[in-house]
């Protein structure tokens, strides 16, 4: 991989941890939004499709990181 690559590699990585970072900050305040007005015992189907599909991306952000992380791991030659 040239240095170029990498360099952007290391950004895209950055960027995929500060979005799971970001995925991870909205299920704690929906969580705890929810927890707060009393309503997690009756959770509505849209509560649920939308707490799904953060997790979904929260592990796609995590899933890339990692991915990116062991291709610049692998030995330049």
């Amino acid at each position: 991989m040239s240095p170029l690559g990498a360099i952007l590699m290391r950004v895209l990585r950055a960027g995929c941890m500060a979005g799971a970072v970001f995925v991870a900050l909205v299920i704690v305040y929906e969580v705890w939004l929810k927890a707060s007005q009393g309503q997690l015992a009756n959770l509505t189907r849209q509560d649920i499709s939308f707490w799904v599909i953060l997790v979904v991306m929260l592990a796609g952000f995590l899933w890339l990181a990692r991915s990116m992380s062991r291709e610049l791991a692998k030995p330049r030659g």
